[in-house]
């Protein structure tokens, strides 16, 4: 092929660019047509951005050069190279084989008559479709920005997909402290598009456990994302923001500049808030984005105050519960007046089962705190039948605050908990224990536990040891049914109820 590309000379415009640039491929088989092209396109800006070009000379370097450059925005192809319809069998690899929908497909051809743009069109999934007699300089420069407009909608779409993808995969847990790294992610994702783009986003907090009194990046998108979290948001910002940093923190008051924005989030549940730093943009922010960008840190900063007050929450508990240990340790030493009716109910069973004294007061303090998980949950036989799966769950998060201690009796409970929904014949919940398996100390807590859970709803204490007792076996060891049954009375007095 020999055909001639001549370009009237146009008024050109160089403005300063950003490091990074949109990738144009180019796949022809004429030397020329690629140096023609990169002069055509060299003071090309969008968004503050340049092109950066690649080249390959036939379809099957076309096809390798697409798998080196995945993230490519436009391809400049053309249909005829090694064979008449070479360039067609790299757009089908392209959106078939690589499943790339994103790139925009810029057909050139210097031959129409091999490939029809009509039937081209119909059974190819390209974006445009250029003759090369007829591109001039300023077709190719309008077919280039429109497909990159087309790419950045795309990108922007698909990137705020992913960002909210997290935000949903995270939704189902906000308090713990992985689903809450997905969530502040997908939000910094989100945004990073939403406002046009950003070379980098960070979000950073203070971290009082490692870096008191410093901030540190929680979630970053964009330029060095992988390394940036986890070190001092200082490292991640332009020298000339870090003064603007500094002012941003002790004013609370936003910073907005060309290229950089930062803004500063009260946080309700410590001294310090959070940050969210936006680096590289491509031009300068509106009012309403800008609006947006402040409502963005607010929501991640509630978000992530929910954790932290359940934090503060969680450890309140668990000195609550060393505290009511300790209380009920001595309360079994004096007279069982003091002592609680789950303690005196576990002490009669485990005597019976014959468990040692150290397992005895063990499994006793733990029914004691199972008692009171128990009557907050309010998980009844019928609920456990139905909504086994939530019940469970419900009883886990509500332990959450004691997950950590090291306290036997605490290790006791936390098994208990586990084994809650078990059953001896091995039909129970989670169904990981059965038999033998399934301690005595565990069923014992998990029988104080129905009969409070039982209590809770508003039935009586005989009604519900005579449930059990009417149960088809299965559900505990039959030595635990037996002491159940010889001790009915004594248990029933343990609740003040006369059998």
């Amino acid at each position: 092929m020999t055909d001639r590309y001549l370009f009237a000379d146009e008024p050109t415009e160089t403005p300063e660019a950003l490091n990074e640039r949109w990738k144009i491929l180019i796949v022809d088989d004429e030397p020329e047509v690629h140096a023609v092209t990169r002069l055509a396109l060299s003071d090309f800006q969008f968004l503050g951005r340049g092109l950066e070009f690649y080249s390959a000379e036939s379809g099957e370097a076309g096809c390798a050069l697409m798998r080196e450059h995945p993230d490519a925005a436009i391809i400049l192809l053309d249909v005829v190279m090694e064979t008449d319809d070479a360039g067609l069998k790299v757009a089908r690899y392209i959106r078939e084989e690589l499943d790339n929908h994103f790139i925009r497909i810029i057909l050139r051809t210097g031959q129409p008559g091999q490939a029809p743009e009509r039937t081209v069109i119909i059974n190819y999934d390209i974006n445009d479709y250029k003759s090369k007699t007829e591109l001039t300089a300023q077709k190719l420069f309008t077919a280039v920005m429109s497909s990159l407009r087309s790419y950045r909608d795309i990108m922007s779409i698909e990137h705020s997909r992913r960002g909210l993808e997290k935000i949903l995969q995270s939704s189902a847990d906000l308090f713990s402290e992985q689903s809450i790294d997905n969530f502040v992610d997908g939000l910094v994702q989100q945004l990073s598009w939403l406002i046009g783009g950003a070379r980098q986003v960070l979000y950073a907090e203070v971290d009082p456990d490692h870096n008191p009194g410093q901030f540190t990046v929680r979630a970053a998108f964009g330029e060095e994302a992988d390394i940036m979290v986890g070190r001092p948001i200082k490292a991640g910002l332009p020298v000339e923001a870090l003064s603007e940093l500094e002012q941003v923190v002790r004013t609370r008051r936003p910073f907005f500049s060309d290229d950089i924005a930062i803004v500063y989030s009260l946080s309700g549940a410590r001294p310090l808030g959070g940050l969210l730093c936006l680096s590289g943009l491509a031009r300068q922010l509106n009012r309403q984005e800008r609006d947006l960008l402040t409502l963005f840190a607010d929501q991640i900063q509630l978000a992530l105050n929910n954790v932290l007050r359940e934090r503060d929450a969680n450890h309140f508990v668990a000195q609550l519960s060393e505290r009511l240990l300790v209380l009920e340790q001595n309360a079994l030493y004096r007279d069982d007046v003091n002592q609680h009716p789950a303690a005196k109910t576990s002490l009669v069973l485990s005597d019976a089962l014959g468990l040692t004294n150290a397992e005895q007061e063990h499994t006793a303090l733990a029914s004691t705190l199972m008692a009171l998980i128990s009557g907050i949950c309010e998980v009844t036989l019928a609920q456990e039948a139905l909504e086994v799966r939530v019940c469970y769950e419900r009883m886990h998060r509500i332990a959450k605050g004691i997950e950590v201690d090291s306290n036997p009796v605490v290790k006791v409970l936390l098994i208990g908990i586990d084994e809650r929904f078990e059953r001896f014949d091995g039909e129970g919940f989670p169904g990981l224990v059965q038999a033998e398996e399934f301690s005595l100390n565990s069923q014992v807590i998990s029988l104080i536990s129905i009969i409070y859970g039982e209590i809770s709803a508003g039935r009586g204490v005989e009604a519900t040891l005579k449930a059990l007792l009417a149960e088809t076996e299965g559900r505990f060891a039959p030595g635990l049914v037996s002491a159940l049954r010889s001790n009915f009375s004594t248990i029933a007095d343990c609740f003040n109820v006369q059998a």
